[in-house]
């Protein structure tokens, strides 16, 4: 007989893990907006078993009990394609004891990024920026997303080459 996880146990696990896939090299977000409904979402997140729900499953284990198998402590949250690997080959290749891995690195990143922002991706430059010599001089050089402050100057002397500032 195969034990499934109730209702309560699925929402549980659903959220410990914020709707993001537990494995660490994958890691996408399960649940999106549904662009055809306003009301309805595009989810594709998987409660799997870390031990089989019946016998001949991968990873089945004798000695579990039924209310063990149907455990919280028994499920992780995947999206749908990790949820298929795991189970490919036996299970051979994902053992318990890395999903149990998974599930606790997880919940530990969740946690650890609760009501975290977002690092600002921008960076700020502010005040006198200026370079001399021979050759090529490059006064500023950007390389990615970058707010220049109200007042700032850039200068660059020298012979050779001599840019101001470069982006890019």
């Amino acid at each position: 007989m195969r034990e499934n996880f109730d209702k309560q146990t699925i929402e549980q696990l659903k959220l410990r893990a914020a709707y993001i896939c537990s494995n660490p090299d994958c890691r996408c977000s399960t649940v999106a907006p549904s662009e055809a409904d306003e009301n309805s979402v595009i989810y594709n997140g998987i409660i799997a078993h870390i031990t089989a729900a019946a016998p001949g499953g991968p990873r089945y284990d004798v000695t579990l009990s039924t209310a063990e198998r149907g455990h919280i402590n028994n499920g992780v949250f995947l999206c749908a394609n990790c949820s298929i690997m795991i189970d490919k080959n036996g299970g051979v290749d994902c053992p318990a004891y890395i999903l149990r891995e998974w599930k606790i690195q997880h919940e530990d990143f969740i946690r650890g990024n609760l009501n975290k922002r977002p690092q600002n991706q921008l960076t700020e430059v502010n005040g006198e920026i200026s370079a001399s010599g021979i050759g090529e001089v490059i006064g500023l050089d950007i390389k990615k997303p970058t707010k220049m402050m109200p007042g700032t100057k850039v200068t660059a002397t020298g012979i050779g080459n001599i840019t101001g500032t470069r982006i890019g």
